[in-house]
């Protein structure tokens, strides 16, 4: 299946996700708050990467746009879902250099709440590319501020171990829980 497609899927079911349960929330005026949703903008460095101009230059910045949705298991454990489209294109080299255009990154991931607002998470998946599929761990950190009526920004700094390379990511982005 073309990542295109399957990305368009993805980010369509999320949209029906958030209004469906937006929905629901309102109809049932829960104040608790397990599901948690949000859209971000991140910028990922990657180490080994180069722009496919200057093959010489090591060190490659790409930007990207991240789906997020977690449910609440627990009082402080979430489990869920992160989807992030980067948006550029970069070459690894290697003895075979290995292409990277516009991947989708799709990482299950489990949450610890450590403060107020505050998570840690960890998790596994896969980085879907028309050149060559990775596998993906995922480990890092959010922060949450609050901005009133369930709404929130958070912040992450997240880092991705890839089969033959790595990537680390600051994000920014808007949140809402219900």
């Amino acid at each position: 299946m073309n990542y295109k497609i399957l990305s368009s899927i993805i980010v369509t079911l999320l949209f029906c996700l958030v209004f469906q349960n937006s929905a629901i929330a309102q109809e049932e005026k829960e104040s608790e708050g397990r599901h948690f949703i949000s859209v971000t903008f991140a910028q990922t460095y990657i180490p080994k990467g180069t722009n496919q101009d200057n093959l010489n230059h090591k060190g490659h910045f790409v930007p990207g746009i991240g789906f997020d949705y977690l449910y609440k298991i627990k009082p402080r454990f979430e489990l869920g879902v992160m989807a992030d489209i980067e948006l550029g294109r970069y070459i690894i080299p290697h003895k075979e250099d290995l292409e990277r255009d516009h991947a989708l990154v799709l990482v299950g991931v489990a949450t610890y709440t450590l403060l107020p607002s505050w998570n840690a998470f960890v998790g596994g998946g896969i980085e879907l590319e028309r050149h060559h599929n990775l596998g993906v761990l995922r480990i890092g950190t959010e922060y949450n501020f609050a901005i009133g009526n369930n709404w929130s920004i958070p912040v992450g700094i997240f880092y991705d171990l890839k089969e033959g390379y790595d990537s680390w990511s600051i994000s920014v982005g808007l949140g809402r829980s219900f």
